[in-house]
């Protein structure tokens, strides 16, 4: 009996160092795992309340966009027209030219009104061999009949601005009936035509006037062309006299007379205004 209480004796303390050993590790379990939760939880609030990345912002120096300006290559040649009917030559020719304020018989303001940049401009005439001309004699014969001008905008909408201007111009003028210098609308041969312009849009009209007084059946042909490329304008003008028109705008037209020369004027003008 004594040896056995000796070893129960014996035994007990080595249970009890036992069950605090795993009540420690038990209670060290504990702690760590409750760390590691808040650890957790706090990881959690820091990446729901931290801020979002923030996107790289534009760049505050953006170029305005730069206007261009005309040169030379914008402005049609002699040798960029075709040949007017019959043996005759376009040349460049500049003496009795319209000024900017009168280019059009139809005009009520100056082209500079148009609210232009830049306008740069040119006249040309058909010159024929002695007795080769084609057409009766008048008071073109010392003036120039065709003139380009190109013009330079801001953008393209001022451009197209202009071209509402004077487009309004001929419709009011082919209305109207009397005009400056003495004369007057007999009849508009034809009102504003879409022309094949591309990549440009393009369009034609042409006022038929007379001087007052004349009873002559022949009377003045003046065609106006518009072109618009972008932010530039060419205006185009081929005025001849005569009883009856020999042009066609459509050589598709089975009773189509020669090629109109504003096609050739507004086939030129695509080409100087794409410079």
């Amino acid at each position: 009996m004594k040896d056995a209480q000796n070893v129960r004796m014996k035994s007990q303390p080595g249970g009890a160092r036992f069950r605090v050993r795993v009540t420690a590790r038990l209670h060290r379990l504990s702690v760590a795992s409750a760390a590691f939760a808040g650890c957790l939880v706090l990881c959690q609030c820091s990446w729901l309340s931290s801020p979002p990345v923030p996107s790289p912002e534009p760049s505050g120096s953006t170029t305005p966009p730069q206007v261009r300006t005309l040169t030379d290559a914008n402005v049609i040649k002699a040798g960029d027209l075709p040949r007017p009917i019959g043996r005759g030559k376009v040349i460049s020719y500049d003496r009795h030219a319209r000024p900017l304020d009168q280019l059009l018989i139809c005009q009520t303001q100056s082209l500079k009104a148009l609210g232009a940049l830049e306008i740069k401009s040119r006249s040309f005439r058909s010159d024929y061999p002695s007795g080769a001309q084609p057409f009766p004699r008048s008071s073109l014969d010392k003036e120039p009949d065709r003139y380009a001008v190109a013009m330079q905008f801001a953008d393209p909408a001022a451009a197209q601005r202009a071209k509402y201007a004077v487009e309004g111009w001929v419709i009011n003028c082919a209305a109207g009936g009397k005009l400056s210098n003495g004369t007057h609308v007999v009849r508009q041969s034809f009102d504003w035509t879409v022309v094949a312009a591309d990549p440009a849009q393009a369009e034609v009209a042409e006022i038929v006037y007379q001087r007052n007084g004349s009873s002559s059946s022949n009377a003045y042909f003046e065609s106006i062309g518009l072109t618009v490329l972008q932010d530039r304008m060419m205006i185009t003008v081929y005025v001849f006299y005569t009883d009856e028109s020999l042009f066609s705008l459509n050589m598709e037209d089975d009773e189509a007379g020669f090629p109109h020369p504003q096609i050739g004027l507004i086939g030129a003008a695509v080409k100087r205004l794409s410079h």
